[in-house]
């Protein structure tokens, strides 16, 4: 697919925080309404349907953990105060890009999925629409631009096998010294590994892809979630909160 590109206009942060980052009226389907759950939906990279079952969800924790060790520098007076850009790789429908937008960043934010702009592009005032930026494109041709964090919710694992060396140098080589890495990896007892267009790693290759950081968080889980049907699902999830040290 080729890149397209689409810049919003605008500037305010207390409308942003007063919207209660909830769904746009009537651009949303509640859950109820829709068969599946979010990770249904995923499994068949049904991203429409995936949006409508996670529509008014919070920020992950993982991206909330980045920004507080930020502001623990800024108060410390490590850092500028001017606002930082953000890259929010598989921004989905918005729940991440809301947030970093109402604490002030610049965000550059980049899915595979027009649908998902049209959401998220609803649903943030127009005050604060001069630091977003949008970004149609697949991981492979996604050229990240230089960012103080780079944020990848339950993204990179749906990046091609393939592919994912080089989409990760790029996101490493966008990182200053200092700058930082949110996200998930998919483990290798994740049910989703016998998946061939997925991507999953062990724990020691998770630690190698961060060599060059220093890690603040890394957290692994083991979870089963059961679908409408009744069908369980096995994760296997490395939560991750990293530091760029060189």
């Amino acid at each position: 697919m080729t890149v397209e590109q689409r810049k919003s206009d605008g500037g305010g942060d207390r409308q942003l925080a007063e919207s209660g980052r909830a769904a746009a009226p009537g651009s949303l389907q509640s859950v109820e309404s829709k068969p599946g759950k979010a990770h249904e939906h995923a499994s068949r990279r049904d991203w429409p349907r995936y949006y409508d079952a996670v529509a008014g969800k919070p920020a992950r924790d993982t991206l909330l953990k980045a920004l507080a060790l930020f502001d623990a520098e800024l108060a410390a007076g490590v850092g500028s105060s001017e606002p930082r850009r953000a890259i929010d790789v598989g921004c989905g429908s918005g729940r991440d890009t809301y947030e970093l937008l109402g604490s002030g960043w610049r965000v550059t934010a980049m899915d595979s999925s027009p649908r998902a702009f049209e959401l998220l592009e609803a649903q943030v005032p127009s005050g604060v629409r001069t630091r977003l930026e949008c970004r149609l494109a697949e991981y492979e041709r996604f050229d990240v631009p230089a960012a103080s964090l780079v944020n990848a919710s339950y993204a990179l694992p749906f990046c091609d096998p393939v592919s994912f060396p080089d989409v990760w140098a790029r996101i490493v080589r966008a990182l200053p010294v200092g700058g930082r890495f949110a996200g998930q990896f998919f483990g290798e007892r994740d049910a989703w590994s016998v998946l061939p267009d997925r991507t999953h790693h062990t724990r020691s290759q998770v630690e190698h892809l961060f060599a060059d950081f220093i890690i603040e968080e890394l957290r692994e889980e083991e979870k089963n979630e059961a679908g409408v049907t009744g069908e369980v699902k096995d994760w296997h999830l490395f939560h991750v909160v990293a530091r760029k040290r060189r």
